[in-house]
């Protein structure tokens, strides 16, 4: 029994009935009775009809009374539970940082949440007003489309906007979703909850700017980037193939098996092995160099570096790599390598220097020439270190005069070593350029010729012992043979015995002469002999 006008309700029904039927029923009862008899019934029929309607009084009102416990009961269970689910919509509102309010229309009024205050530090029974509060707190960058938004949303009757919020004195990104509340067909009040999405609003920049970063340097390295699922087993490849490789990422399947069925036959075990070991020791980092084949055939040489990436448990998730194009500088490093070989294999010295004339490389033929180490040249002035006493000073302006015009120049010139020893050098310099043009410095081919010399040495002295010969030859014998002529013919021209012994005397001493000047050619070409000998 759940109102109270059922009981008067039921009472006055009953009573009814009960006048209606109980004269009757008396009337029957009491007929042929005595009078006195009658008049007991009646009165019996009032005591019963008393006794009847308290008693059912007391049971309507008993039946009412629980009923209204139970009521009560349960609306208390409700006010608890309603209280506890407020209590759980405070906290989950809280953490989230998510607040409720709605916005009047007409009124251009707010009512905000406890949360709402909360999340501005303030009590909700402050004097504030809501709206203007609000307002003033909106970036100023936003106020514009702040407004102009809520326009379309009465237009569309769904809210979610983003924007910047002054919250405990710093710019917070703040979301709003809600909706229009209509009366009327005529809008009434919109709806909504407003929740700090600062942090999740950051990492999406960030990832953003890592996903542009990371567009940026694909396109700036023009590496080809890989992506390898250890879940699935499924090996993806983004543009960066194409250009470098010849093949088309979309048109290639989706296995490791592609990717290794391409590694140079050579490299290929030692490769694949290496990257099966990072996944199972589970290192962060891996890398190799191979030969890879390219859409036409051909291999070109590559450097592949990866990251492994691990779940919360540890266990290895996905690889992330980037393969370079590592060729002509692979080429390049194995043609410098055989120039190396051949350079360090020459007999001749080879001098590198920068555009002072300074020393910055040598090949070890000149350091076992100099008996310098290249260290002790470096930065060094030939001058100031290989130059002494005997060398020419005329070479050294020579050399000067043209290494200022930037020119090839010849030059045979004394070195000294470290032990201060000379030495003859044949040096042929000319300039380099790099690759814009520009004058860089100098490179000299440097050769010893110190044996040369000395043997120049001694034919210029053989050709100068031979000239004296020759002299001697020409003149100093012609000298006395033309006496001894003259003379001769004297003899036969006279009769004279004393004129004759005379002659006979001075030919005697040209022939003497002679003989002194034969010995002296004698001694000339033993000197010479000995020397080619030597």
């Amino acid at each position: 029994m759940k109102n109270k006008n059922y009981i008067v309700l039921l009472y006055v029904t009953i009573g009814i009935i009960w006048v209606a039927l109980s004269d009757q029923f008396i009337a029957m009862l009491i007929d042929g009775m005595p009078v006195h008899d009658r008049a007991l019934v009646n009165s019996l029929k009032g005591f019963m009809f008393i006794a009847f309607s308290a008693l059912l009084l007391h049971y309507l009102v008993n039946l009412y009374n629980r009923g209204q416990k139970r009521e009560m009961e349960y609306l208390q269970r409700n006010l608890e539970n309603s209280k506890k689910g407020q209590q759980q919509w405070h906290y989950a509102q809280k953490m989230a940082k998510v607040a409720s309010w709605e916005y009047f229309i007409q009124q251009d009024e707010v009512m905000w949440s406890d949360s709402l205050y909360a999340l501005f530090g303030l009590q909700p029974d402050a004097a504030i007003t809501p709206a203007s509060f609000f307002m003033e707190r909106v970036h100023p960058d936003d106020v514009h489309g702040f407004n102009d938004h809520l326009e379309v949303v009465l237009k569309s009757g769904e809210l979610d906007y983003v924007h910047r919020l002054q919250i405990d004195g710093e710019w917070r990104h703040v979301r709003h979703a809600g909706i229009v509340v209509y009366q009327d067909e005529q809008p009434l009040k919109i709806m909504g909850v407003m929740q700090d999405v600062t942090e999740s609003f950051n990492r999406e920049l960030l990832l953003t700017n890592a996903l542009e970063w990371h567009e940026l340097v694909n396109k700036a390295t023009h590496d080809a980037i890989w992506d390898w699922d250890l879940n699935t087993d499924k090996l993806t490849w983004n543009a960066g193939l194409l250009p470098l490789f010849g093949y088309d990422c979309k048109q290639i399947p989706d296995t490791l098996d592609w990717w290794e069925d391409r590694i140079h036959p050579l490299e290929k075990k030692e490769v694949i092995h290496s990257l099966d070991n990072f996944v199972k020791l589970t290192k962060k980092r891996w890398e190799a160099s191979y030969r890879f084949r390219c859409a036409d055939g051909s291999y070109k040489y590559v450097f592949d570096q990866a990251y492994l990436l691990t779940g919360e448990d540890g266990v290895p998730k996905r690889v992330i790599g980037a393969v370079k194009d590592i060729d002509e500088l692979s080429r390049k490093d194995e043609e410098n390598r055989q120039l190396a070989e051949v350079v360090g294999k020459v007999r001749n010295g080879i001098v590198i220097k920068d555009i002072a004339q300074r020393i910055q490389w040598v090949n070890p033929a000149f350091e076992r020439l100099t008996g310098y180490e290249l260290e002790e040249l470096k930065g060094k002035l030939p001058e100031d270190i290989l130059y002494g006493p005997e060398t020419n000073r005329s070479t050294r302006e020579i050399i000067q005069d043209t290494l200022k015009e930037q020119d090839y120049f010849y030059a045979e010139i004394v070195n000294y070593n470290k032990s201060r020893n000379p030495y003859w050098v044949e040096i042929n310099s000319t300039s380099i350029y790099d690759s814009d043009g520009q004058h860089s410095g100098y490179i000299d081919i440097v050769t010893e010729i110190t044996e040369r010399k000395k043997r120049e040495a001694q034919i210029n002295e053989q050709n100068q012992t031979l000239k004296e010969i020759a002299w001697i030859n020409s003149h100093e014998i012609r000298r006395p043979v033309a006496s001894i002529l003259g003379l001769s013919m004297l003899v036969e021209n006279t009769t004279d015995q004393a004129e004759k012994e005379e002659y006979y005397r001075m030919i005697n001493n040209c022939v003497k002469e002679l003989d002194e000047i034969i010995h002296q050619t004698a001694a000339k070409v033993n000197e010479l002999t000995s020397r080619e000998r030597d």
